[in-house]
């Protein structure tokens, strides 16, 4: 028996000692890697890919996909790159929150399995943003709570309205007034109206927010593949649902808020369901109370 089918034995632990390959170019292994040595016993491997392939946040490279789709791919890139028959890999999206319009970030944080064929996906959302885009004519324009955030959260500049047939003019990373004031000069110089597009950079090195929850998720998810399945004792069982309905406190009509968490196993159809407990619904998201 070799050392990988021993690590799949149901009474041992899962994935001590296991290699799993970090679908990254931007550093996540940094915040990845101790949860997961911590919780798992695992070792992370990153190796030389390209991510940016699918898809970047300054657009220069849409994503075509949904966030799972990117994660996955990038996840099997370096599964297929390292050799490794596990990988890993995230993906962040930043706008208008599903079911309240309000802009946020939601992070995925995508784990695969290919010896036992499963998948599981981890995920948080968040109102936080680390600031907006500002149209600028020049270093003096830009917002005190822009700059207040260098050098631990970078900046990008870009033309506002870029001249045709000219090169981007798109600077990434910058971390000192210095750069922001000269990638100004650059951006402004190829707008047609003369401004110049600053806004955070939401890349992971770049962006402390962003990264805290990569750590979080890290270890919400390398608990959950610490948990095996009642039924079959595959890793990573875990909530694969909500069930709405947790009533008002205070005239007790049934609400959107869950009522209790759906469990269940990455491999069989094995499920369990646990109430959450706790006071009944703010009124203010009751439909009765608040229409």
């Amino acid at each position: 028996m070799n050392s990988e089918e021993r690590a799949e034995r149901p009474d041992g632990p899962p994935y001590r000692d296991r290699l799993i390959a970090v679908g990254t170019q931007h550093g996540k292994q940094s915040q990845l890697a101790p949860a997961f040595h911590r919780v798992l016993g695992a070792v992370l491997l990153t190796p030389p890919i390209d991510t940016d392939q699918f898809g970047t946040f300054t657009g220069e490279i849409p994503r075509t996909g949904t966030a799972i789709e990117a994660a996955r791919a990038k996840a099997t890139l370096a599964m297929r790159v390292s050799r490794l028959p596990r990988g890993l890999a995230s993906e962040a999206s930043y706008g208008p929150l599903p079911g309240s319009g309000i802009p946020g970030h939601e992070e995925i944080l995508l784990f695969r399995d290919d010896l036992l064929g499963i998948e599981v996906i981890e995920g948080y959302r968040t109102a936080f943003v680390p600031g907006s885009c500002h149209s600028v004519a020049s270093l003096d324009e830009v917002p005190d709570s822009l700059l207040a955030t260098l050098p631990g959260q970078a900046l990008i500049v870009r033309p506002n309205d870029p001249l045709p047939g000219s090169s981007p003019g798109l600077v990434k990373g910058i971390v000192d007034t210095a750069a922001l004031r000269a990638a100004i000069g650059l951006a402004t110089r190829r707008s047609a109206d003369g401004l110049a597009a600053v806004e955070p950079d939401l890349r992971a090195q770049h962006n402390p927010s962003r990264r805290r929850i990569l750590v979080r998720l890290a270890a919400t998810l390398a608990n959950r593949l610490a948990t095996r399945c009642p039924a079959c004792r595959t890793p990573g069982f875990g909530t694969v649902a909500t069930e709405p309905g947790l009533p008002c406190r205070f005239c007790g009509t049934p609400t959107p808020l869950k009522t209790s968490d759906v469990h269940g196993c990455a491999s069989c159809t094995h499920r369990v369901t646990r109430a959450v407990a706790g006071p009944g619904a703010d009124p203010a998201s009751c439909p009765r109370c608040n229409p």
